[in-house]
């Protein structure tokens, strides 16, 4: 008779969406490895390459939307526009198939591609010409703490908010070096600051091995910043 216990691996496959900035980021991955990833940096064109990607992603790996066991999206901060897009196709798709979806904050993402850095780490990303989204972080054996919280900050006052030696990653803004005098700031290569899919698939395993799963009705994009429509105001004749 044989006594021994068999035990089933269970794989999970985590497609992930980042439209937060420029980036439309769409990964699928087996746990953490990469199966297939898709990478544009295209200014105002999510709305044109989410579908197209994601389809893409599925194809190259013979994969259908109900063979995956979770979605995992960026959250924000970020662009207000693509926020909104992303989270739209992804809580219709995890709806429609019934797929748990989790959420990546994008400055969580960015910290978390500088996992090599053994010290602090302060990403930031645009928000306007002289504010920023960011919070600070410690690395430590590779492990990545959050020591404050999200923030929207002016620019001229990042070397008051850093007072030791830090790694910024920069996305997005453009006249940092102006503001980047401080000793204790070092800049980030710049290829660092590009978000990769696979980040926020990898993130997004973690999240979901500890049960951390969102409503999908009530999961709202984190803006950091009010949200204001701009209305175009239409020229009425005939009055």
């Amino acid at each position: 008779m044989n006594n021994k216990i068999r035990f089933r691996v269970i794989i999970l496959k985590i497609l992930s969406i980042d439209t937060a900035t420029d980036i439309c980021g769409i990964a699928l991955t087996e746990d953490k490895q990469l199966i297939t990833e898709y990478r544009s940096n295209f200014k105002r064109a999510h709305a044109e390459k989410i579908i197209d990607s994601m389809a893409r992603v599925l194809e190259d790996a013979s994969l259908s939307l109900v063979e995956l066991d979770c979605i995992a999206v960026s959250i924000g901060p970020g662009s207000f526009t693509g926020l909104r897009i992303g989270l739209s196709v992804v809580k219709g798709i995890a709806f429609a198939n019934n797929l748990p979806l989790v959420s990546v904050v994008t400055l969580d993402a960015l910290a978390y591609q500088a996992l090599f850095w053994n010290g602090q780490i302060c990403p930031i990303i645009k928000a306007q010409a002289d504010e920023a989204y960011t919070a600070l972080y410690k690395v430590k054996d590779f492990t990545l703490e959050r020591i404050c919280d999200y923030r929207l900050i002016k620019l001229n006052m990042l070397e008051n908010f850093i007072t030791e030696k830090t790694l910024v990653i920069n996305n997005g803004m453009k006249n940092l070096n102006e503001y980047a005098n401080n000793k204790l700031i070092q800049i980030a290569p710049e290829e660092l600051s590009f978000l990769s899919g696979i980040t926020f698939a990898q993130m997004g395993y973690e999240k979901f091995q500890n049960g951390d799963v969102e409503d999908i009705e009530t999961l709202e994009p984190l803006y950091l910043k009010e949200f204001k429509v701009k209305k175009k105001q239409r020229a009425v004749s005939g009055l």
